[in-house]
């Protein structure tokens, strides 16, 4: 006679070892809806913490808790916990982050939607930073009745949007050419996340719309200027951006009639440094394109943000003018 199951002892949060069963077998996943409206939030925003998937899907926070642990565990596979979360300092303490796995993929695959495949990043923390302010962005639209998300599939589907773009190999990619101090540059700017528009209605049912080429998601390993023009810095972004307005490039290559630049940085001091160094360079109008916040740093000692669609739905700084409110 097989003697009395033994309790299993309690699992790593960061193991990949099986939850058993009442049976002291490996808990095979039976997947629902909502584990696929999971896996599709994750091929659309690579890392996410728990309560940004909560914020998505709903229910107990503490079921999908425990469900998004034994989906993440063998023999299931479909979700993973990226290694790079443990970086932090409290690492033990904070919601845990999530990507999508291989067996997640193959879900997805076989109901022909799409994802990318999975892939070693080389900045964990700004990937993660880039994800949870888009998703930021999303929910808010998803919460308000005023404002609506044009998604970059919905971009490229639009009869106005310049066929170019949709056979080019590189769409995201804006080619630019300037002259700075005499000297001629060429460059190209991709900015992080992909292209989006929001649309807004108005209490006379009006709408009105405002593009960006995506997010600049700022974690301060950038100069705010070099020698080196050719180096990546914030003062290269400022005047490249600039170009592209001034030459209406964002009309010519996206279809977009205006276009907005969020720069999001993980202080208020570099904030603040990066405002007053634009206000150095130019006083001019085209100001106002750049829209600036702050997020924290995956590595500061603060708690991270709650999902709230607070990246969209509170109002934007800007150099020079009013503050800029996209749900109005």
């Amino acid at each position: 006679m097989d003697g009395p199951i033994q309790p299993q002892r309690r699992l790593s949060r960061w193991s990949r070892d099986s939850v058993l069963d009442g049976s002291g077998r490996p808990t095979v996943a039976k997947l629902t809806d909502r584990d696929i409206e999971v896996f599709k939030l994750l091929a659309r925003y690579p890392y996410l913490q728990l309560d940004d998937i909560h914020a998505f899907v709903g229910g107990s926070l503490k079921g999908l808790s425990h469900h998004l642990n034994i989906l993440s565990r063998k023999p299931n596979l479909y979700i993973n916990r990226p290694h790079q979360q443990r970086q932090c300092a409290d690492a033990n303490y904070r919601p845990l982050i999530y990507e999508l796995d291989e067996h997640g993929s193959e879900v997805l695959r076989d109901r022909g939607l799409q994802f990318l495949p999975k892939k070693s990043r080389r900045n964990f923390a700004h990937e993660l930073m880039v994800c949870r302010i888009m998703a930021s962005i999303e929910l808010a639209t998803l919460r308000s009745r005023q404002i609506r998300l044009i998604t970059w599939n919905e971009i490229l589907a639009n009869p106005r949007t310049p066929a170019a773009l949709r056979d080019a190999a590189r769409p995201t990619s804006i080619p630019v050419s300037f002259t700075l101090g005499g000297e001629p540059h060429t460059t190209e700017i991709i900015a992080d996340g992909n292209p989006f528009g929001i649309e807004r209605t108005g209490a006379d049912g009006g709408r009105s719309y405002i593009f960006c080429p995506g997010i600049e998601a700022d974690t301060g390993s950038e100069p705010l200027q070099s020698h080196d023009f050719e180096r990546s810095s914030i003062f290269k972004k400022f005047v490249a951006y600039r170009a592209i307005s001034e030459q209406r490039i964002h009309a010519s290559h996206f279809g977009f009639p205006n276009f907005f630049v969020p720069i999001i940085t993980t202080t208020e001091a570099r904030m603040r440094s990066m405002m007053q160094f634009l206000e150095r360079i130019t006083a001019d109008k085209t100001s106002k394109m750049f829209l600036f916040k702050t997020f924290p740093a995956f590595t500061a000692f603060v708690k991270p943000p709650a999902p709230t669609g607070h990246m969209l739905s509170e109002p934007w700084h800007r150099v020079g003018v009013a503050p800029l409110d996209f749900t109005r």
